[in-house]
């Protein structure tokens, strides 16, 4: 039988277990947690750090945004400031009421940029010159093709169809058109002039039994009604009744249209020189289009190397800056006087680029 004693030894080894357990397993959890928490400051104290370091990083680079905000702003205000200073003290010397008794004709090559082109028609549109449009060239003007030349030596009925026939031709039409309109397609074109340039005849249906003739009929229309020439009239004259001697040519072109160049423009220029109407246009060169650099100023050293196209016609480059946009102005405002203006000159003398 179970004593009284036996029953308190129990009873009080049961209380000591569970003490000496409690004791053990708070001082285990406490131990735990502490360092879980630790654990978590630290932490946090980590990434406030960061968020402090992130933010003076952004403050940094926000006031590095500011001043260099700043700085542009400035530099815009002093170019503007400088343009118009250039500007005004150009202004004066713009073709402002210069132009007015004169027609200006853009030629260009359809290859060209045309969105130089078109740049330059929006300059001259706010002279007071009249426009006279666009005239673009096909390649085919170069004449290697043998059904081009029988197709213009119908149309003209020229007495035959080698390139050196149709080419003295349109040496003799083209200009005449431009420049003698009067004369152009009808029997008062001097015997001599035809009979030097053609070969005694070779022009016989068009200059001299062309009298009754429409007179909106000219060798310009005809090409165009051949493809070989594209005239962009909107809001200038047309076609038929462009010419005279207030015309006067803006010929635009580049690089890669040097064929076209050699075996027809330098040719028309040198026949209006020739002809008796030196000083009547402005030969402005351009980059070649997706060939930015390549071959730019060749067509201008060829101008100005040839004695007869350089005493001439005056030329530009670099119309896309405020220098070569003012030079193409001025070029054309002392036509008949004879300007060569180029950016890589130091000595242009037209202010900034």
């Amino acid at each position: 039988m179970v004593n009284l004693r036996y029953h308190i030894v129990s009873i009080a080894a049961v209380f000591l277990a569970l003490a000496i357990g409690l004791a053990l397993g708070s001082t285990f959890v406490d131990s735990v947690l502490v360092s879980n928490l630790e654990s978590r400051v630290d932490q946090l104290q980590a990434d406030t750090e960061e968020a402090i370091d992130r933010r003076a990083d952004a403050e940094a680079a926000r006031d590095e945004a500011e001043a260099a905000r700043d700085e542009a702003l400035a530099s815009v205000d002093a170019a503007r400031s400088e343009r118009f200073e250039v500007e005004d003290l150009v202004r004066p010397y713009l073709p402002q009421g210069r132009l007015s008794d004169t027609t200006t004709l853009i030629v260009a090559p359809e290859s060209i940029d045309t969105g130089v082109v078109v740049a330059i028609r929006a300059r001259l549109a706010a002279t007071d010159t009249q426009l006279g449009g666009v005239l673009w060239l096909s390649d085919d003007l170069r004449l290697y093709d043998p059904e081009v030349r029988q197709r213009i030596a119908e149309a003209f009925s020229l007495a035959g169809d080698s390139r050196n026939a149709v080419r003295r031709a349109l040496r003799f039409l083209v200009p005449q058109a431009l420049l003698r309109p009067s004369e152009a397609g009808s029997s008062r074109a001097l015997d001599a002039d035809v009979n030097a340039i053609s070969d005694a005849g070779a022009l016989d249906g068009f200059s001299r039994g062309f009298l009754l003739a429409p007179r909106t009929r000219t060798a310009l229309t005809l090409l165009r009604d051949l493809g070989l020439v594209t005239h962009d009239g909107t809001g200038a004259v047309a076609l038929h009744l462009l010419g005279g001697e207030g015309l006067r040519l803006v010929v635009v072109t580049d690089a890669a249209a040097a064929g076209l160049n050699e075996d027809f423009v330098f040719d028309l220029l040198t026949v209006i020189a020739d002809d008796g109407y030196p000083g009547s246009g402005v030969i402005v060169e351009v980059p070649a289009l997706d060939a930015a650099g390549i071959g730019y100023g060749a067509v201008l050293e060829r101008v100005r190397l040839d004695p007869l196209l350089a005493a001439s016609f005056s030329s530009v480059d670099g119309v896309d800056t405020f220098s070569g946009d003012l030079a193409l102005l001025v070029a054309l405002e002392d036509l008949p006087e004879i300007r060569h203006f180029s950016l890589a000159d130091p000595e242009h003398g037209l202010g900034p680029s």
